[in-house]
């Protein structure tokens, strides 16, 4: 039998989509699931958007495109980044590639060498650690887990982290699992220190959209003027404009670390999709009503979500500033039922109840579970009246 490559065999399986396998195979069994593991908004994608994409299919925009993006969808990324953040991005500038994880991996492996180190949040997004271990670096973890107020992305955290073989920082605002948004005072810190070290401080602003409070989003590449060589953003349409399944994500990066991540992705998938480009280039220039009323309904749903588990109690978590997931300490009810850890709870809950949720294992750290509320109040309802019975009984 041949012998697999020993980078990934050190490579886990994702344990959020090893759950929508888990959630069609009860589902092909009969079973009536309600969903709370997953991460992508229930919402379709907005008419405008469809219209758009099939549109390029009529227009046979069907071939090749330019690797790094066409110039149209460019155009569109820098009118969006000079309207919200005051920030004039260039076409060498941007890299967009079939989706933004994919974004972050071509960019990890264009920087990050064998021993290099980079640093990522705790609670992590569960690629963050496998990315950088495929590159042959090592994950090193900023803690918000500890800190005061709960999960608060602070700067101290990841400078405390530094080493001399640190060579990037990825920060996740809003965050992915806990929903919290790193303030300017904290990220202008971090920009700041990263800088004078010549360490890449790269910002995952997938659901910059989906927030919750009045302020304006702290703007990763205007923020420090001086740092402009030092920061890069990577974000996504899925997320805000619930394009999923579309697959299309961009990179705004400084021109060297862009060319890079073009020639790879030269020679890996060519280019992104011809008709998502032109879909995605109608989701950032056309009305924007649709996302200002998706955030709205998860709103909505994150205050029933606060009231509900307030009502359960004994289970501490803090109020997502943004995203669209509740994370939560549900060590309480583990030691109630005796159970080994948040894994064991959430699978006794899945086979009990029929409800999925995420062992905050997999974004290390134990004794939480992440739940998302991206699915229809008529679901949370039934969901947290079934989970409320069974914490309670």
């Amino acid at each position: 039998m041949m012998e697999l490559s020993k980078r990934v065999q050190t490579m886990t399986s994702s344990p959020t989509l090893k759950l929508v396998q888990i959630k069609k195979q009860l589902q092909a069994q009969g079973k009536v699931i309600l969903d709370f593991g997953a991460g992508e908004p229930d919402f379709p994608t907005p008419d405008n958007i469809k219209e758009a994409g099939i549109a390029a299919i009529r227009a046979n925009f069907t071939k090749y495109t330019p690797t790094s993006g066409i110039a149209e969808l460019k155009k569109a990324i820098r009118a969006a980044y000079r309207a919200e953040q005051e920030y004039e991005a260039q076409d060498a500038q941007i890299v967009v590639s079939p989706g933004s994880k994919y974004g972050l991996f071509i960019l990890l492996q264009a920087l990050i060498e064998p021993g290099d180190e980079v640093i990522v949040p705790l609670p992590y997004w569960v690629s963050y650690p496998e990315m950088v271990r495929f590159c042959g670096g090592k994950a090193v973890f900023a803690d918000h887990l500890q800190g005061q107020p709960r999960f608060a992305l602070t700067a101290s955290s990841y400078v405390s982290r530094w080493s001399k073989r640190t060579k990037a920082v990825i920060v996740n605002s809003p965050s992915n699992p806990t929903g919290m948004v790193m303030k300017a005072g904290e990220l202008a810190e971090l920009i700041g220190f990263f800088r004078k070290k010549n360490v890449l401080v790269v910002v995952d602003d997938c659901y910059r959209k989906i927030l919750y409070g009045d302020g304006k989003y702290p703007p990763p590449l205007s923020l420090v003027p001086a740092a402009s060589e030092h920061v890069a953003v990577v974000c996504s349409l899925s997320k805000s404009y619930a394009m999923t399944g579309w697959r299309l994500g961009y990179t705004i990066a400084p021109e060297p670390l862009a060319a890079a991540m073009t020639r790879i992705q030269e020679h890996s998938t060519s280019n992104p999709c011809s008709i998502s480009q032109k879909a995605a280039v109608e989701a950032l220039t056309g009305g924007q009503e649709t996302v200002r009323a998706m955030v709205e309904e998860y709103r909505l749903r994150r205050d029933y979500f606060a009231r509900r588990v307030d009502a359960i109690g004994e289970i501490p978590y803090a109020l997502p500033d943004g995203a669209f997931y509740f994370f939560a300490d549900f060590s309480h009810y583990i030691g109630r039922k005796k159970l080994q850890d948040d894994g064991q709870l959430a699978m006794d809950i899945l086979e009990k109840l029929n409800v999925i949720l995420v062992p905050g294992s997999a974004f290390g750290a134990p004794g939480h579970l992440r739940i998302s509320y991206a699915t229809s109040m008529q679901d949370i309802r039934a969901g947290l009246d079934k989970l409320e019975a069974y914490l309670k009984s």
